[in-house]
């Protein structure tokens, strides 16, 4: 595996196990998204700028199913379905082109895109939200690195600290919440406030 275009080899200070990458808080989703990003034909050539987007693209989607999660409209439409069926013919298509994954990814990043318009215009239904959660679950078990249902371990701490700025909040003690808010942040915790309550996520 060539790092910058130059062979890995510990006497160039170059070698990295998945230990190591670990420890720079990178995880097996990260690692796992960076190394499918290439074709299999091509070798791949290893940068912490191409990790740190892998780690960017994971982040992405991990946002995107939260955001299909919290969608609350009753009110049943078909744009979703629409794009849901588009973007599957594109991933299968491109799948069946001698695995083209860059073209099997650009298909769910454009789903993501086009349903995120959709929920910020409130134009998706919980009907049609579980319909696009349903197909990331059956791509997954191609790509194996969105794992919609695996609930991230978060620290007691923070999930107790979280609980007391919601209440501190309610109570107008913007004070003791801002110092919560910080101390959740100290912790490698950020906090999205979102309709339908706080959302804790890795910074």
């Amino acid at each position: 595996l060539p790092i910058y275009g130059k062979k890995m080899s510990k006497s160039l200070g170059n070698f990295y196990t998945l230990r190591d990458l670990s420890s720079m808080d990178y995880t097996g989703r990260d690692i796992r998204y960076m190394l499918l990003n290439s074709h299999y034909r091509t070798q791949l050539n290893f940068t912490f700028e191409g990790l740190k987007a892998a780690k960017a693209s994971i982040q992405r989607i991990t946002d995107f199913v939260s955001r299909l999660k919290s969608v609350k409209q009753e009110k049943d439409g078909d744009l979703a379905y629409a794009i849901v069926k588009k973007e599957k013919t594109r991933f299968l298509e491109a799948l069946s082109d001698d695995l083209n994954i860059s073209l099997a990814l650009s298909a769910i990043f454009d789903l993501v895109r086009e349903i995120n318009h959709l929920i910020d215009d409130k134009k998706i239904s919980k009907k049609e939200a579980l319909k696009t959660i349903k197909f990331l679950k059956e791509i997954d078990k191609v790509l194996g690195f969105i794992f919609i249902d695996k609930k991230e371990d978060i620290p007691k701490l923070v999930q107790e600290a979280s609980e007391r700025r919601i209440d501190a909040r309610k109570n107008k003690n913007f004070t003791l919440a801002d110092e919560l808010r910080d101390f959740i942040f100290d912790h490698g915790y950020v906090i999205e406030d979102m309709p339908d309550g706080a959302r804790l996520k890795k910074k």
